[in-house]
């Protein structure tokens, strides 16, 4: 899998894009400091349903992948909870990124490496009847996801490349972060 070089933030990738792909502002981390850089694979949930993260760990993707659910904005139940959040860790994937809501936060945060941002925390866990939708592409307001997009995510939020505009997007982002070095220095020589 293709590495990403570390500087990359949420911040640089919406200016590279020009703010589009930006998800709402309301799927946040659940850990402060985390940050996830890696391909998108996507399903679609039930509201108050997580059947869709059982038939995705039935053949996980790639390791390094980031799943993204989409469907959970509505519901009251949990989308995962800290053993489904350990099988998606121990099966390789990145992170989750979810407008739905998440339960065992204390647990899912103490994880060694898989990363998790959501709309919020509830003790309530998910039926698991279904629908559920794996792979393809799935929609958070007005912003696409296919599985292979390029996703970005830190404290800042998330941001969606599409897979066919990550070459160019990453130059423009490298661009803006030696703007932004530039600026810096100037702004830290007034200072003396």
């Amino acid at each position: 899998m293709r590495e990403y070089p570390e500087w990359l933030s949420a911040t640089l990738a919406s200016d590279a894009s020009e703010g589009k792909g930006v998800l709402p502002n309301y799927i946040l981390p659940l850990l402060p400091g985390s940050r996830v850089v890696g391909p998108a694979y996507v399903a679609l949930m039930s509201q108050d349903d997580n059947l869709a993260i059982r038939k995705v760990l039935e053949a996980p993707p790639e390791p390094g992948t980031v799943l993204v659910v989409a469907g959970g904005h509505a519901s009251r139940t949990a989308t995962v909870g800290d053993l489904l959040a350990l099988e998606m860790q121990n099966a390789g994937l990145a992170g989750l990124i979810t407008d739905g809501l998440v339960r065992d936060s204390r647990e899912i945060r103490a994880l060694e490496v898989f990363r998790v941002w959501c709309r919020g925390v509830t003790p309530t866990a998910s039926r698991k009847d279904g629908p559920a939708v794996v792979g393809g592409r799935i929609t958070f307001e007005e912003t696409v996801v296919r599985d292979g997009d390029l996703v970005i995510a830190d404290d800042d939020g998330v941001v969606i490349w599409p897979q066919e505009q990550i070459e160019i997007l990453l130059t423009r982002a490298e661009a803006r972060l030696q703007q932004d070095n530039e600026r810096l220095a100037r702004l830290r020589a007034q200072q003396r």
